[in-house]
């Protein structure tokens, strides 16, 4: 397991976003209130960078990330987005999914053990493109 596999990292701007904007759960569905609850767990143990500090291949928001289910050897590939932005067609998993909350902060090569609905899931973190490191 990486060295860093326990600690969380966070863009600022990501950790501002996701603590003001769901500073409030009263229009939140159920289920995305014990979902949020997991991700405030996430964003308190979290180390806060800022973006000329930020690793390229730490999970945040918006970063597409290519995971291996080391259960089922299963590669999966996909966005982590805002709730509203969620379309599991379009690949996109809000970083209130249980998956989205599991990867958020970890790093490419990270393996991670998360409790789904389903159980316990094994993942490795084979890949994340973070699309503002190819503009700067």
């Amino acid at each position: 397991m990486s060295e860093t596999a326990n600690k969380v990292i966070l863009l600022k701007e990501d950790y501002d976003l996701l603590t003001n904007l769901f500073s409030t759960t009263k229009h939140f569905k159920t289920n995305d209130v014990e979902n949020y609850k997991s991700l405030i767990r996430e964003l308190s143990k979290a180390v806060v960078l800022n973006r000329k500090d930020f690793p390229p291949d730490v999970v945040r928001l918006n970063s597409t990330v290519t995971i291996k289910d080391e259960d089922t050897k299963t590669v999966m590939m996909f966005k982590i987005v805002l709730p509203i932005d969620a379309n599991i067609k379009n690949k996109k998993v809000s970083v209130l999914a249980p998956l989205g909350t599991a990867l958020i902060g970890f790093k490419k090569g990270d393996h991670l053990t998360w409790s789904v609905p389903g159980g316990e899931k094994h993942f490795f973190i084979m890949d994340v493109l973070n699309h503002f490191f190819l503009t700067n």
